[in-house]
């Protein structure tokens, strides 16, 4: 191996990474983090990518380990730098993505003293952290050595225990930074690692929940944000089965089955003022993430469940719906299938829920065959030919709500990923390039333009995955702002809200040497998807979609008011 940092500390933080397992490091350039950046290139266990704009770097770290549910390092320069990792770091943490962040800086006795790329970094990140260290300056004594070397176990079983999320270290670094060292005759340091314990329920805690839910014949599971599971999956589809148990699924859920009630928003426009009280749950179980769905957020705030459980082995006290009753800390997978035998004979909850799904999926359709060219029709066209069991990358706003109206992702078992724990529309396209980056799957990501152009910077990434396929839906703006309430009706809708502008996907992309097809119709959308998903396709492309931005507004609130009036006309 070759010689890494003569800096004792960076030196053992390298092979410590080593030691535990970690793969991918991404690096942005400077000149402070050398000594970071020369040894983890150096070392035969890393897979090392260089991205100038740290933001993109960090998102395309984000979307590695998204895929990989494994710590990726992701290694910068001092200052702003490090600032630039906000956005991603933050994603990450509300999230539950492991990533090691390491901030070079200069030494502490010249912050704040005008020196270049000089900034305040500890604690840099303090609101959205797991935890945050920082290195002594140039450590040379036993027991410095002995700190750091601590600190950076520490740091990385931070990571991913007792649940993943991203962890910060700080190292501040003294001139001259591009001296090293063989250390092939000295010894590797000293590691600890973590027992990974779950937490079990007791067989009288079963048995109360059990008691507890043989008593109502009205629950209803909702999934929010959760990776790919069979395990849950299979749990859900047998209690699925259940008379008294419904189940609300998006998107970015990734659980799949027939029983299953897969577009929330659809469903609440088909309950009526006379109806609230028969769907209004007894009890409420989520799992997962953050949901989507505004609409199912006031309809279960206005007509509260008698109970809310909340199952997640990482033990969050979240009350989205401000009835929150109980957390269960363990796997839903684990818990689930204890309520197999409790089904209650006489409910027909299940089949409510049900009976008004196939109803509004069967308006859903008649609408569709009504409707001009739009935002709804491309995402029509889009889920269609997306591969089958493939990934995709939603982006906010529009994107990932769309993908919501339809049942596709689920029939298709299309994996689907959006970065929904802050819900931003930065580092969209950067996270998709480093998930595919990890991936044997096609993967698609699906954006808004104002998405597309604030992360361009991600067609910068080098190199470019050949499985990647990128769809810009262009409707010269923040379309979103047209669709929901307040800024649509305020005059200054197009400068402060939509951000209308002429701006084409073509030669920004032509200028990174990426594949590019565009489509103003149905058919050559048609034509244009043929080519984006040709098997024989292995590099990147971008396809962008032209759509009216004042139509595809008013055609989705004419879908709503089309499912209500079906609602309304449909015989009792």
């Amino acid at each position: 191996m070759e010689s890494l940092s003569d800096k004792i500390a960076v030196r053992n933080l390298v092979e410590t990474c080593a030691i535990k397992g970690i793969q991918h490091v991404v690096i942005s350039p400077g000149s402070r983090n050398a000594p970071l950046s020369v040894s983890f290139s150096r070392h035969p266990a890393f897979n090392c990518t260089v991205i100038v704009d740290e933001r993109s770097a960090a998102f395309y770290a984000l979307g590695i380990a998204q895929q990989t549910q494994k710590t990726v390092v992701i290694v910068c320069t001092s200052g702003t730098a490090a600032l630039n990792y906000a956005p991603a770091i933050a994603e990450a943490y509300y999230q539950k993505i492991p990533l090691l962040v390491l901030t070079a800086d200069r030494p502490a006795e010249w912050i704040d003293q005008m020196d270049g790329q000089t900034i305040r970094q500890e604690n840099i990140y303090s609101n959205y952290i797991k935890r945050s260290y920082c290195f002594p300056t140039e450590p040379d004594k036993e027991e410095e050595i002995w700190h750091c070397n601590r600190i950076a176990s520490e740091a990385i079983e931070s990571t991913y225990y007792p649940e993943n999320g991203p962890v910060h270290i700080n190292i501040p670094l003294r001139e001259p930074l591009y001296q090293f060292k063989d250390y092939s005759q000295e010894e590797l340091p000293q590691t600890f690692s973590t027992l990974t314990t779950r937490l079990e329920l007791s067989k009288a805690e079963v048995n109360e929940l059990k008691e507890k839910w043989g008593r109502y014949n009205k629950i209803l599971v909702i999934t929010g944000l959760l990776h790919p599971n069979k395990a849950l999956n299979e749990a859900l589809n047998a209690l699925a089965k259940h008379n008294q148990v419904a189940i609300l699924t998006e998107t970015t859920s990734n659980q799949f089955g027939k029983d299953f009630n897969r577009s929330i928003d659809r469903l609440l426009a088909g309950i009526t003022e006379e109806s609230k009280k028969e769907f209004q749950p007894e009890l409420l179980v989520t799992i997962g993430g953050p949901v989507v769905s505004k609409k199912i957020k006031a309809f279960l705030r206005e007509n509260k469940a008698q109970e809310h459980w909340h199952i997640n082995a990482s033990n969050d006290y979240i009350d989205t719906y401000q009835s929150l009753s109980r957390i269960i800390p363990v796997s839903a997978e684990k818990i689930l299938p204890q309520f197999l035998d409790c089904e209650a004979e006489n409910s027909n909850y299940k089949e409510l829920w049900r009976q008004l799904d196939l109803h509004l999926l069967g308006a859903f359709k008649e609408f569709m065959n009504q409707i001009p060219f739009s935002d709804l029709k491309v995402f029509e066209q889009v889920l269609t030919k997306i591969p089958v069991g493939s990934n995709v990358q939603f982006a906010n706003s529009t994107a990932v709500r769309y993908s919501n109206l339809f049942d596709l992702p689920a029939i298709r078992e299309i994996s689907s990923y959006s970065n929904r724990g802050t819900s931003g529309i930065d580092g969209t396209i950067s996270t998709a390039v480093g998930a595919a980056s990890v991936s044997d799957k096609i993967t698609t990501v699906i954006s808004g333009d104002l998405s597309f152009f604030y992360d361009s910077n991600a067609l910068w990434i080098k190199p470019m995955p050949g499985n990647l396929r990128m769809i810009i839906i262009n409707n010269q703006g923040g379309n979103i702002f047209r669709i929901i309430e307040g800024p649509k009706e305020t005059k200054e809708v197009e400068h402060l809200f939509e951000a209308k502008h002429d701006l084409n996907a073509k030669h920004l992309t032509q200028a990174f040497g990426i594949d590019y097809l565009s489509a103003r119709s149905e058919s050559e959308l048609e034509e244009a998807l043929e080519h984006l998903f040709h098997q024989e396709r292995n590099t990147a492309c971008v396809l962008e979609i032209h759509t009216d931005h004042k139509a595809t507004p008013e055609i989705l609130k004419e879908y709503f008011i089309y499912l209500r009036k079906q609602v309304q006309n449909k015989t009792p």
